[in-house]
């Protein structure tokens, strides 16, 4: 399908595209927020790469584990990043086209993973169109996430295809059964919106779940949340609120994340030590509790940051717990927008706005009032509307009418 393409567009690669010319050892920026152990840890940090230069000249920067193989989640991470590698060079690929029908050339992956140098060579990270991998974006892919989401809406249904679930049929069931529930259609379409994968794995330092946003500097383009295997509904909540507040930029204020990030909505580290606690403070009570407001059962091991907000509103974390489910949901979650005003409107009532594990640092409803004091909080920007379309005239035999004006489209105990 793709050579075809490549043709129409008179695509010619260099000589030596795919033959490897020498590689180093590197590293590429990342920021896991860690939900799990004392307090997690949250911060930047760097993740193990390889950098290929191609006897053609190309350079690619490709993550690997401690055995040297490139991990499956990063194989999804880059297929879902379309600006990569697409032909012809600065066009975007489209997830759907490429899930519906196999290439011509296409790749069984090593029982052992691919190694930088063998995957270069097979040509896919540098293009993903012109051949496919089993089990990354070959067909039986599509067929499982169409399987998955029989009778969704068409919003969900497209969204779908742009978030990767790498874990068993059951549990993937069971996630989008979450998503579903606890977030709008819209909101799925919008964390969608670049990629996204949601794996189940080991978060790292005893935590239950992680999310690693895109940040300034990284190859990585490509958002992933890795859930501990026998994950909870408040945990994934938790995660994929995380990845709204850094991706939806129809947020603001106390529901955008009160990190400094890139026009790209990359993570960029301008604050340092007490500013950066602080922040940390303030995001993570803040997905708390929007988390807290969605969930449509109330949590029976809730998040252990009820250890670090002090006997505010109970003397036992379960108590501030309790508390803060009966003022943000009560009987009635909330998701969308509805959600989002919750917790702007109930957050200095709660007792997860005293956070302050981070140190040094100020609690997080201390550092959230002196932004919203000194005005900088994050400003939503405001959703854009769908383009005009024209009506459609229809012109009888008897002779031209008048076209009328064109119409708008209305368009587990965790950390």
């Amino acid at each position: 399908m793709v050579f075809k393409l490549m043709k129409s567009n008179n695509v010619k690669l260099k000589p030596g595209w795919n033959q490897v010319a020498y590689i180093r050892h590197s590293k590429d920026p990342a920021v896991p927020l860690l939900t799990g152990g004392k307090g997690g840890d949250f911060g930047p940090r760097q993740v193990d790469t390889v950098t290929v230069t191609t006897r053609s000249g190309e350079k690619y920067e490709i993550p690997v584990n401690k055995k040297g193989t490139v991990p499956e989640e990063y194989l999804h991470a880059r297929f879902l990043d379309i600006a990569a590698g697409a032909i012809p060079e600065g066009s975007l690929r489209s997830v759907p086209i490429d899930l519906a029908r196999d290439a011509v050339v296409m790749h069984d992956q090593p029982a052992k993973g691919f190694t930088p140098q063998e995957l270069i060579e097979t040509g896919w990270w540098q293009h993903p169109q012109m051949s496919d991998i089993y089990g990354v974006d070959d067909t039986s892919m599509a067929g499982s996430i169409e399987l998955l989401m029989a009778g969704a809406a068409a919003t969900l249904q497209a969204a779908s295809k742009e978030i990767v679930m790498r874990m068993p049929k059951d549990s993937a069931k069971r996630a989008w059964d979450v998503l579903k529930a606890d977030f709008t259609a819209g909101e799925i379409k919008k964390a969608a919106k670049g990629g996204l994968v949601i794996m189940e794995g080991d978060p790292g330092v005893g935590a239950s779940g992680s999310y690693a946003p895109r940040v300034h500097g990284s190859s990585i383009a490509t958002p992933i949340i890795v859930l501990k295997r026998g994950w909870d509904e408040d945990t994934l909540v938790h995660e994929f609120t995380h990845h709204l507040r850094h991706t939806d930029v129809t947020r603001g204020g106390l529901t955008r994340t009160p990190f400094r990030l890139d026009d790209e909505g990359r993570v960029m580290w301008g604050l340092e030590g007490s500013a950066f606690n602080s922040a940390r403070n303030l995001e993570e009570a803040a997905t708390v509790t929007e988390a807290t407001v969605r969930t449509r059962e109330p949590c029976q091991m809730p998040t252990g940051y009820y250890d670090y907000t002090g006997d505010v509103h109970g003397k036992t974390w379960k108590e501030r717990y309790n508390h803060d489910r009966e003022i943000l949901a009560g009987d009635k979650p909330r998701r969308g927008r509805y959600a989002e005003k919750r917790v702007a409107s109930k957050f200095d009532d709660t007792a997860i706005s005293h956070l302050r594990i981070y140190h040094p640092g100020q609690s997080a409803a201390s550092y959230y009032k002196e932004r919203r004091d000194a005005g900088t909080l994050p400003v939503a920007q405001k959703p854009k509307k769908a383009p005009s379309k024209p009506k459609t005239a229809i012109v009888p035999v008897s002779g031209p009418v008048p076209v009328s004006a064109n119409r708008r489209a209305r368009a587990y105990r965790r950390y």
